[in-house]
C-alpha cells in the first residue's frame, strides 16, 4: 500500500510503526515539522518549511490561529504530492495541530486515519487531582476548547480514529467513542528486555548492578503532572529507611512538557531541593539528565523499584519500556495506569500524593527480592503479550483493509 503519515513532531507515536511499514514492502512518505537526522531506509520525509523555527507548545496554548496555519502549511505540501502523482491509500496524521483540516479535499478516496491522542479537559493537568494545583482558570478552560476544535474536525472527516489506550479513547466525547479503534503502538521486545548481568558505572566510585537498591524514575521534563514532586517527598523516608538505597532520575531539569513552570529559576528540581533540604542524602541521588536510549534500557534492567506516577494523562512509553525490562513497578493507582498493573500481581498501585504510601511501597520492593523478580517477570509477561509492536503494525494494516473493502461496498 501507498501510506502518508503525518505528525507534528514526526515520527512522535509512529516511531516504531514507521520501521515495520517499511520492512512489509509499503510505500510510506511522512510529513512533520523537524528536521529529521536519520530517517528510516525507505522513507521519503518532508519537512515543512520553517517547521523548525515555531517552538514547541502546550496543550492549553490558545493559538487557535497557529493551528490553522499550519493546517495550510500541510495542505499545500499535499497538494505537491498529489501533482506529482501520490495517490495514498491511507493517510494516518496526528489531528492536534491542525494537519487533517484539509485532507478530504485533497485526496476524497484516501482512507483517512485520525490520531487525535487525547480530548482536552482540565483534570488531565490535575485539576482537581493534584492537591498542589490552583482551580483551573477560565483561560485555560476556553484553551483547551480551542484545542479541541482540531481533533473534533479531524474526526469529523475521517474514516476512523486510534488511541493508543482506552483512557484515552474515553476522555471523548461518549458519542465519539465508536469511530475509535484502541491500537497502542506498542513496544520492541528484543531491545526493551531483562539483562541480568547489566552493570551502569555512574562515576568511578559507583557501580550500580541488577539486584542492588535502585530506584529510578524517567520523565522528558521534571514537572509535576508525572509525579516528580511526589517521588521527592517520599525520598526523606525511603532514604533513612534504607541506608544504601541510590536514585536515578532522568529528565531535563528546565522547562516543562505539560506542567505550567515552577517559580524557581531552577525549575522543579530545584524547587523540591530547596524545599527539602538536607533531609536529602545528596550523595545517593542521582539527577542525569537527558540519556539515549540504550542508556535508559541499562537503567531499568538494573532497577528495583522504577516508580511511574502521573495525572490522569496519556500513558507514558517509559512505563511499558520499564516493565519489558523487567523492572518492578510503583505506580498511581489512576487511568490510564490501572490498564497495564493489577496491584500485587503486575506491580505495585499507590495514591498519588501520598509520599508515606509510595515509601512504604518503594521500600517493600527493596527489602524483598522474591516480590520483585515475581512482579518484574509479570510485567514483562503483560507487555509481551499485548504490546508488542508488531501487533500494532498488523492492527493498522488490517483496519486499512477493512475501511477499503467498506468504501467499495458502499
Amino acid at each position: 500500500m501507498r501510506i502518508l503519515l503525518i505528525h507534528q513532531n514526526f515520527p512522535g507515536q509512529f516511531k516504531r510503526l514507521a520501521p515495520l511499514l517499511l520492512a512489509r514492502g509499503h510505500t510510506l512518505v511522512a510529513i512533520g515539522q523537524r528536521a529529521l537526522a536519520n530517517p528510516p531506509a525507505g522513507l521519503h520525509y518532508i519537512q515543512e518549511s520553517g517547521g523548525d523555527q515555531e517552538p514547541p507548545r502546550r496543550l492549553t496554548d490558545p493559538d487557535l490561529e497557529r493551528n490553522l496555519q499550519r493546517a495550510s502549511r500541510v495542505h499545500q505540501l499535499t497538494l505537491r504530492l498529489r501533482e506529482q502523482g501520490f495517490q495514498p491509500d491511507a493517510v494516518i496524521f496526528h489531528s492536534g495541530w491542525g494537519e487533517g483540516l484539509y485532507l478530504r479535499d485533497v485526496w476524497p478516496r484516501a482512507v483517512l486515519i485520525a490520531y487525535p491522542e487525547l480530548y482536552a479537559r482540565p483534570e488531565l493537568l490535575g485539576h482537581g487531582f493534584d492537591p498542589d494545583l490552583p482551580p483551573v482558570g477560565e483561560a485555560v478552560r476556553q484553551a483547551m476548547r480551542r484545542q479541541n476544535f482540531m481533533a473534533l474536525a479531524a474526526i469529523a472527516d475521517a474514516d476512523a480514529a486510534v488511541a493508543p489506550t482506552l483512557f484515552q479513547r474515553d476522555t471523548f466525547p461518549a458519542h465519539l467513542r465508536s469511530r475509535f479503534q484502541v491500537i497502542h503502538e506498542g513496544v520492541d521486545l528484543e531491545r526493551a528486555r531483562p539483562h541480568p548481568n547489566r552493570h551502569l558505572q555512574l562515576n568511578p566510585n559507583l557501580t550500580l548492578r541488577c539486584g542492588d537498591p535502585v530506584i529510578t524514575m524517567v520523565n522528558r521534563t521534571l514537572e509535576p503532572l508525572r509525579g516528580f514532586r511526589a517521588l521527592m517527598r517520599a525520598l526523606p523516608q525511603i532514604q533513612a529507611s534504607h541506608p544504601t538505597v541510590q536514585t536515578l532520575i532522568v529528565g531535563e531539569a528546565n522547562g516543562t512538557s505539560y506542567s505550567p513552570p515552577s517559580s524557581h529559576p531552577q525549575g522543579y528540581q530545584g524547587e523540591m531541593l530547596a524545599l527539602l533540604g538536607e533531609r536529602l542524602d545528596h550523595s545517593r541521588l542521582h539527577f542525569l539528565g537527558r540519556v539515549s536510549y540504550e542508556q535508559l534500557l541499562g537503567l531499568f534492567q538494573v532497577s528495583a523499584a522504577h516508580v511511574y506516577l502521573t495525572y490522569p494523562y496519556a500513558l507514558s512509553w517509559s512505563l511499558l519500556e520499564a516493565m519489558a525490562c523487567g523492572a518492578p513497578v510503583v505506580g498511581s493507582a489512576n487511568a490510564p495506569v490501572n490498564e497495564v498493573i493489577r496491584d500485587g500481581e503486575t506491580g505495585l498501585l499507590v495514591p498519588f500524593a501520598e509520599p508515606e504510601a509510595l515509601a512504604a511501597a518503594v521500600l517493600r520492593l527493596l527489602n524483598d527480592a522474591p516480590l520483585r523478580q515475581r512482579l518484574g517477570a509479570a510485567g514483562r509477561e503483560l507487555v509481551a503479550h499485548r504490546y508488542p509492536h508488531e501487533r500494532a503494525a498488523d492492527a493498522y494494516e488490517q483496519l486499512i483493509l477493512s475501511l477499503q473493502l467498506t468504501a467499495t461496498s458502499t
